[in-house]
């Protein structure tokens, strides 16, 4: 495959990255005057993994790679990554510890794997990198001890340059504008751009990405006709009228005067009524006059001049994304508090806000924490200033190991004179 043949092998190699780069380089050869860990972030196919590859080929440095989306739990991660962090090589080389995927670390069904991590972050005698596509993914507890390195979005420029260069070396009779064609429509995913490039060479070129483009195309006819034809450019797309209407109303603003704008979100918000009716009533020969209401409507209500503007793709599909560590760290808080007190999730929310009116009031605080069960993460997550907490929680633990120390060793000496009094009375 294109993509493990042509995989960089050294820094020149990898595209477009220059500062991701830079401060990958200053953080290993700075290790451990700077935070033990790194974090690489960043879209697929930007040059994460390569990049660590390079660095452990170029600084000769011995590279232990886990990925976290396969072997994520507790005992995986103390095993492996464990015994790589606290050994060292016998010649004196660095070891570099790479997990990848490690925003997949987290998981209801594992919640361990986390914690290990952090105990291992702390003792480590070589340095380890995490991969991941978003950096908020990455558990607050972990990040605040990372340096987090950003690989950005690669530009079309960047990613045509590296196509020319392996359709020269593979004798491809690719034009020029097929290659500028690819590279423009990956959203600069490099990997996908060499693994289209690679299935130019079969009978016949599928793009996996002509799903995307067709709605483009179809928002496109909507915004410039001013036609009610334009509906009939939906009908043979896999899309549902709910997500059709967040990409209409997500981009008509882009393109429509403010009047012009007036007119399209009444039909737009007609639209959306249809649909909720639809949705409640499970009569959905309603979602026809939805359809042409966000699209035939839409189109009619431009009088102005049309003025291009690169589509985007809905801000509520990069909302839900973001939000989704955050909504099952939520649920797993919730499900804690109401198995506790035996009330429901939504009353189990109440709680959590009741805990947050504490934060000030530690010890009270780290008590709830204490009998809720929360773990470090979920902690963090709960309370802005969490690790005052946490620091409440270790203290009170150490205490209890002592007082228990201090218990057994009291007990100790009456041990041994019953033992001895019952010899003596033998």
């Amino acid at each position: 495959m294109y993509t493990e043949k042509y995989r960089p092998q050294k820094f020149a190699e990898i595209a477009g990255q220059p500062s991701a780069l830079k401060e990958l380089i200053s953080w290993f050869n700075t290790w451990p005057e700077q935070k033990k860990v790194a974090v690489l972030y960043g879209r697929a196919g930007v040059g994460k993994t390569s990049a660590v590859i390079s660095m452990a080929r170029e600084f000769r440095a011995d590279l232990i790679e886990l990925n976290a989306s396969d072997q994520r739990n507790k005992d995986v991660i103390d095993r492996i990554v464990g015994n790589a962090a606290t050994t060292c090589t016998l010649d004196g080389r660095k070891k570099i510890i790479l997990l990848d995927e490690a925003d997949n670390i987290y998981g209801r069904e594992d919640k361990g794997g986390n914690q290990a991590l952090s105990r291992i972050i702390d003792k480590t005698r070589n340095p380890i990198i995490l991969i991941a596509n978003e950096y908020w993914e990455i558990p607050p507890g972990i990040r605040n001890k990372s340096k987090m390195i950003e690989f950005r979005t690669l530009l079309p420029a960047s990613i045509l340059k590296v196509l020319r260069r392996v359709a020269l070396e593979e004798g491809l009779d690719v034009s020029d504008e097929r290659l500028q064609e690819i590279s423009s429509n990956v959203n600069g995913d490099l990997r996908a751009a060499l693994n289209d490039l690679e299935s130019l060479t079969s009978e016949k070129y599928y793009n996996p990405r002509d799903t995307q483009t067709s709605i483009f195309q179809a928002l496109s006819s909507v915004f410039r006709l001013q036609s009610a034809d334009v509906r009939k450019e939906f009908f043979g797309m896999d899309k549902e009228p709910r997500e059709v209407l967040l990409w209409v109303a997500e981009n008509m603003p882009l393109v429509y005067e403010p009047q012009d704008a007036a007119r399209a979100y009444y039909y737009l918000s007609r639209a959306d009524m249809f649909l909720g009716r639809a949705f409640r009533n499970q009569y959905y020969k309603l979602w026809g006059y939805a359809s042409d209401l966000m699209t035939s409507g839409v189109s009619v209500a431009r009088l102005s001049r049309y003025h291009f503007q690169r589509f985007r793709s809905p801000s509520y599909f990069t909302a839900l994304a973001r939000s989704k560590k955050d909504r099952a760290m939520r649920d797993e808080i919730r499900k804690k508090i109401s198995e506790k007190c035996h009330c429901s999730s939504s009353e189990a929310g109440e709680y959590v806000i009741m805990m947050q009116a504490l934060e000030k009031q530690t010890e009270k605080a780290a008590g709830l924490c204490r009998f809720f069960e929360l773990d470090e993460d979920e902690i963090l997550y709960v309370f802005r200033k969490g690790e005052k907490i946490l620091k409440v929680l270790e203290t009170a633990t150490s205490r209890r190991m002592e007082k228990s120390e201090k218990e057994e060793r009291i007990q100790e000496p009456d041990k041994k004179d019953s033992r001895q009094k019952t010899l003596a009375d033998f």
